[in-house]
């Protein structure tokens, strides 16, 4: 009667243990990387030096699992992004007083608790976006160098923080997802009494700041296809007005911002070619435009074509060229448009193991001038005060190994 029970107990223990499993995963992603930035003063510097994610995410993961019964399951994920080129303490969030940062998890990663089912997935706190998904399949390099992330391919979007995401089952080959930030409800700051905002929606790293108003509100939807050779996705993605208020700043309006991103890729065997396309827009802003980051607002399109050519077995050669056109009213003497070009090598050593080359050259058209209009715009080029210090052109050469685990 006892080894009965024994044996019944072991056998109980053993059933709970396999409806739930937690693990640790994780990836280095450290490279050699030697670039040459030539400014808009004509100025040109070379640097070489340890560069991190050329190919993955450094980072260490856990993730788990566990089976509710009746069809349900219940899912974590909390991501730890780190800079394989430092040690562990720093020098990431270094203060002006010389205090060290922690290296590990100082550039956030992806944390959502889901809940999954025969009605979909839904996934709460910042998983990624919709729009994510899109612009990562555009091309080979997803949103590492080469691939154009946050720039040719418009601003980037990885995830949002106090948000819900839910995507549906797989039907036809066709699923739909959709993610919502929500916009944060202003509160009193204790001994002044002034209304400040966290500003949590937009992935700052802290959750206290001096910005006296509401954020805005994000939403984004995508709907996407795979079935066989063919894939293809198309997502929307939306950031509501809201009005700029702090301290220093009274008034200042930033309009709402509307991003459109599609891609389609085929597999013919001997290669897969992908192609992609955005459209990005937002309103001129109607008060205080030098306080914010897109004055004269922005409309600007971009497309690319990107090829992944096997080799071997092992081997594979990867290429991407794109280019984004500024169609701004107020830049259409000095447009601000962009271009990539990108061709690499990927050699797997296992099926977690891999090294790679590339060589990714990219130019800005016309710094010069749209510095001097001040309305050099964040997402079609990075907004700077100073007419010389802005990138015409930038090359950049590195050599990467990438291990999973």
């Amino acid at each position: 009667m006892k080894k009965s029970l024994i044996a019944l107990a072991t056998l109980a223990a053993t059933s709970a243990f396999a409806q739930s499993s937690v693990q640790i995963v994780g990836t280095f992603d450290p490279s050699v990387q030697a670039t040459k930035t030539t400014y808009a003063s004509g100025a040109a510097v070379s640097q070489n030096f340890i560069g991190n994610n050329g190919q993955g995410t450094s980072q260490i993961t856990f993730k788990g699992t566990e089976d509710l019964g009746g069809g349900l399951k219940a899912s974590f994920l909390f991501e730890n992004d780190f800079n394989a080129r430092y040690d562990a303490s720093g020098p990431e969030g270094v203060s002006a007083g010389g205090v060290r940062g922690v290296n590990f998890g100082a550039f956030g990663g992806e944390q959502f608790l889901a809940l999954e089912g025969g009605f979909g997935k839904v996934q709460i706190g910042a998983a990624n976006t919709p729009s994510l998904t899109t612009q990562a399949s555009r091309q080979p390099f997803s949103t590492k160098i080469g691939g154009g992330f946050n720039g040719v391919t418009g601003t980037g979007h990885v995830r949002s923080n106090n948000s819900i995401v839910y995507t549906s089952p797989a039907m036809a080959g066709f699923t739909v997802a959709a993610a919502y930030g929500f916009k944060h409800n202003a509160f009193a700051t204790p001994g002044t009494g002034a209304v400040a905002q966290a500003v949590t929606n937009t992935g700052a790293a802290a959750t206290a700041s001096t910005t006296d108003a509401n954020q805005t509100s994000i939403s984004d939807i995508g709907v996407f296809y795979a079935n066989g050779p063919l894939s293809a996705g198309v997502s929307m993605w939306n950031t509501a007005k809201f009005t700029q208020t702090t301290a220093t700043i009274v008034g200042g309006i930033a309009p709402a911002v509307n991003q459109t991103n599609m891609f389609a890729s085929y597999d013919l065997g001997v290669a897969k070619l992908t192609a992609g396309y955005h459209t990005e827009k937002q309103d001129a802003t109607t008060s205080l435009a030098a306080t914010l980051s897109r004055p004269g607002g922005a409309n600007a399109e971009g497309w690319n074509l990107a090829a992944v050519v096997p080799l071997n077995a092992n081997l594979n050669l990867l290429a991407n060229y794109g280019e984004l056109k500024d169609k701004l009213v107020a830049r259409a003497a000095t447009p601000q448009n962009r271009k990539i070009a990108a061709i690499g090598l990927k050699y797997s050593l296992s099926k977690m193991t891999s090294i790679y080359a590339r060589y990714v050259d990219e130019t800005n058209d016309n710094v010069s001038a749209g510095i001097g209009l001040g309305t050099l715009a964040s997402g079609v080029l990075g907004s700077t005060s100073t007419v010389g210090n802005s990138a015409k052109q930038v090359t950049t050469t590195l050599i990467g190994m990438q291990t999973n685990f």
